[in-house]
């Protein structure tokens, strides 16, 4: 009922592809105005991955709300965040809806404050991920030339696993890039600022005095 005579646009993570055309449907004859946005990359169409949201943010003039099939907030909050509007999770297992937008202003509100934290750094460890997908040398080596022309000092780390425990053994360091995994920077607790690379992008704004104004709102976070 709540998104009834909405046009919407459905996404939905790889576990649930099989079931968009019958959610469609269902959603069809409830009267909503059902959308799917196209794949791009891997992604087929009205997919999106925890950190890469083509498929939803193509159709972010095109429509009122969005819906994600499946049962992981992040996720949704990931697409509510990219696009700036309202998004709702269809959870196939607990046969409900439920809005989580409120939940990814907390997220964003969250990693803002990480940036603020980190602007007032003067030591930066950058972490490079070693699992797979996630060698992101190019951007670590530009961060690091980034943050020293801001006059910063800063050293590389290659980690397996990007655990508040394993940071707290890397002494003298005020705060964190990981370019691994945005999810890592959002999903955890840290001691200090660890920033993914959407929010390591801010930072330098930040840092030349520009505006952050919408630095989620973007097709991927990598």
């Amino acid at each position: 009922d709540i998104l009834k005579g909405k046009k919407i646009s459905l996404v939905t993570d790889s576990q649930h592809l099989h079931q968009m055309d019958k959610v469609n449907e269902i959603l069809t004859s409830g009267g909503i105005e059902v959308k799917i946005g196209k794949g791009k990359g891997q992604l087929n169409d009205g997919q999106v991955f925890g950190c890469e949201f083509y498929p939803a943010t193509e159709l972010k003039d095109k429509v009122d709300a969005y819906v994600f099939l499946g049962q992981s907030n992040f996720h949704a909050a990931g697409i509510a965040l990219s696009t700036n509007m309202p998004t709702y999770v269809l959870d196939p297992y607990f046969n409900e809806v439920r809005e989580v937008t409120e939940f990814a202003q907390k997220l964003k509100k969250k990693a803002t404050l990480a940036i603020y934290k980190a602007a007032d750094a003067q030591s930066f460890g950058i972490i490079i991920g070693l699992k797979e997908g996630q060698l992101s040398k190019v951007f670590a080596l530009k961060f690091k030339k980034e943050l020293e022309k801001e006059g910063k000092t800063v050293q590389l780390f290659a980690l397996t696993d990007i655990t508040n425990e394993r940071l707290k053994n890397l002494k003298g360091i005020d705060a964190f890039i990981q370019v691994a995994c945005p999810r890592i920077s959002t999903d955890n607790q840290f001691d200090k600022p660890v920033l993914s690379t959407p929010q390591a992008n801010a930072l330098l704004k930040i840092l030349r005095h520009e505006s952050i104004e919408g630095y989620l709102e973007i097709p991927h976070w990598l």
